[in-house]
């Protein structure tokens, strides 16, 4: 999908169901496994009946018409109901005191005023905006959020289409909106596998680009890019989505839509490289690796093995981002990764990152309806009518059992971020099949729904 580029193989998993556990999400997301792709992201079957989305970072196609099924990317993960108000009268209501003073009573004080305010003393809550939804969602975003991201107006093809000709101006009026609003802003991403412009990785003459100008053109970009944002954009998504599921580096032996030419031309040394010219171009903003899956086990081994690895060489990094795209329930199939997308797997990797010294952000965060390695088809998508309110509470749940994680770590855990602000527009229900999905706190009519009071209900 355009709005939230997701590497193909993890959005193909994410949205549907993937065969294999090894699909690549983007920065954006993950659902299923299906009958044709085993790790690319959403795939779309032409004239066929069945269509992919991996799990994982999500690229911007939709399966088709025919049937599909739920992958486990990091898509969703929904939390259980529950709301904040207290009783105002205790066991034997009003006491001699007068009202409200009831033995063992307490005072009804209400929900809190907002998503913010309730976590004000905890971490910054944020939301993913493109280039209309902070005007058209801003009532509920100035109300509930205090930081933004940007969902693809700070990415390369974005900001440099053309060599060395920077367009700012939709990052601009986002960026713009926050600083007047007084919200944080993350920069994503500076560096990633997906949404490049054609020319970055070309000679000019039909072949690849050598080595050291594509080293120079990275460079040359993060530091327009950071020095333009300097002193307004306080973190950075520098490199996003590295890793593999099974620990290893993306490399340029992928297939398409999967495969790094960063690392095929550069080798792993472009993730250095990437974060000392973020550094000299800033050194007051904060640094980050951001990736989805870090519940896998290999993955979260494969990602600290390189983290510490550059901190070992004194690379200037800062905090690790967690993209947390979970489903309403984990996979029930062995091989997909989903099956590991359970809360003590989320907790092992901010054990594991803030071992090192690094802040954890979880930075995309939303749960999807649909659970990897199950099919579904144009009638068993969800629609407004049948997100019933079970399923309304099991989502709730499953939103209440992660945010009592995130909180639980507090001292390390330094943003939330929900990619989006409203069911009525999120990315997981930009594809061509038609599919809706109902993922985030507020509904389509941007109410809170039963997951926002699972949220503040502590």
């Amino acid at each position: 999908m355009r709005k939230n580029l997701i590497s193909i193989g993890l959005l193909s998993c994410l949205l549907w169901s993937c065969t294999s556990s090894t699909s690549a999400p983007d920065d954006d997301a993950t659902t299923g496994d299906t009958t044709t792709t085993s790790s690319s992201a959403s795939t779309a079957q032409t004239g066929g009946t069945s269509a992919s989305a991996g799990g994982g970072a999500g690229g911007s196609n939709a399966g088709g018409s025919g049937s599909t099924s739920a992958g486990g990317g990091e898509t969703n993960e929904g939390g259980g109901g529950g709301t904040d108000s207290a009783t105002s009268a205790g066991t034997g209501g009003a006491g001699t005191g007068g009202a409200d003073t009831g033995t063992g009573g307490t005072p009804d004080e209400g929900p809190p005023k907002n998503l913010a305010e309730k976590y004000a003393s905890l971490f910054p809550i944020g939301a993913a905006v493109d280039s209309q939804s902070y005007m058209t969602h801003g009532a509920l975003l100035k109300t509930h959020f205090n930081s933004v991201t940007a969902e693809n107006e700070m990415k390369f093809e974005s900001l440099q289409r053309n060599e060395n000709s920077f367009s700012y101006d939709a990052a601009d009026r986002i960026v713009n909106f926050a600083v007047t609003n007084k919200m944080k802003v993350r920069g994503h991403a500076l560096v990633w596998h997906s949404q490049n412009p054609a020319w970055l990785f070309s000679n000019g003459s039909g072949g690849t680009v050598s080595k050291q100008t594509l080293l120079t053109r990275m460079k040359n970009h993060i530091s327009n890019v950071v020095r333009h944002f300097r002193g307004k954009v306080y973190a950075w998504d520098v490199v996003n989505e590295a890793m593999m599921e099974d620990g290893s580096y993306r490399t340029g032996n992928l297939a398409d839509g999967q495969k790094s030419r960063w690392y095929e031309i550069l080798g792993e040394s472009y993730i250095a490289e990437a974060f000392k010219a973020a550094h000299e171009a800033d050194p007051d903003a904060k640094l980050f690796y951001n990736d989805f899956y870090n519940y896998i086990p290999a993955k979260q081994q494969g990602i600290y093995k390189m983290l510490k690895g550059l901190l070992d060489q004194g690379v200037p990094v800062h905090g690790v981002g967690l993209q947390a795209h979970l489903n309403i329930e984990p996979s029930t199939v062995t091989t997909n990764q989903a099956y590991y997308q359970n809360v003590a797997n989320m907790e092992e990797a901010i054990k594991l990152y803030s071992s090192l010294g690094l802040d954890v952000q979880v930075t995309e965060l939303d749960i999807s309806l649909y659970i990897p390695g199950v099919t579904y088809n144009q009638s068993t998508f969800y629609t407004a009518a049948t997100f019933t309110d079970a399923l309304k509470a099991k989502q709730a749940a499953r939103y209440r059992e992660f945010f009592e994680l995130f909180r639980k770590y507090k001292s390390v855990i330094t943003g939330v971020t929900f990619w989006g602000i409203a069911d009525d527009n999120t990315w997981l229900s930009e594809f061509s099949s038609g599919r809706k999905d109902f993922p985030l706190l507020f509904d389509g009519n941007h109410n809170p729904k039963p997951a926002y009071d699972a949220v503040v209900g502590f």
